[in-house]
């Protein structure tokens, strides 16, 4: 099987440089976002978007080849992200939580009606544990099934589902008028 350049889901997708090279530009917004949404800040987010393609570089023999490359690379995400958040409690590390230089490209987030929304529901995210807000990401934004969540984030899909409930029912206050 060849590459599809837009970044295949294919076993093949990522095998060979300009086939890898593919993947990364096909996969690269999807995971970007799956991380900042989990981390709120856009230098976490980069960093770890690539230390997943890192590590699926370094682990491409584990890859089953079962056609979900991208749910494969965001299970990396959420887990490389799961590692720094255990990294900085060991080391009881602070991150800033705006960057320190404004980026000239729009964050995820920004394209909402008014700056009040955008506040609200990024007040509303932080209440949400790590996993509710990666599973409400994986499921909104993502479209990924329960099933592919509960795999993903190593909980049950009935556990998946309860937490997109908890996320609904949490969020649901702060978007409605």
């Amino acid at each position: 099987m060849t590459a599809n350049p837009a970044g295949s889901d294919q076993p093949d997708a990522l095998h060979g440089s300009h086939s890898l090279a593919a993947a990364v530009v096909g996969h690269w917004p999807a995971v970007y976002k799956l991380l900042w949404m989990m981390s709120g800040n856009s230098h976490d987010a980069e960093e770890l978007t690539q230390e997943t393609f890192l590590r699926a570089w370094e682990r491409l023999d584990r890859f089953g080849g079962d056609g979900q490359l991208r749910a494969w690379l965001l299970r990396i995400a959420s887990n490389a992200y799961f590692d720094l958040l255990r990294k900085r409690k060991r080391s009881k590390t602070v991150h800033l939580e705006e960057d320190l230089v404004a980026n000239e490209t729009p964050q995820p987030g920004q394209r909402l009606e008014t700056a009040e929304q955008y506040a609200l529901l990024t007040a509303a995210m932080a209440q949400l544990s790590p996993t509710t807000r990666t599973v409400f990401h994986l499921r909104a934004a993502e479209s990924l099934s329960f099933r592919q969540i509960g795999q993903m984030l190593e909980i049950s899909e009935e556990a998946a589902r309860w937490h997109m409930h908890q996320a609904r029912t949490r969020l649901l206050p702060h978007v409605t008028p």
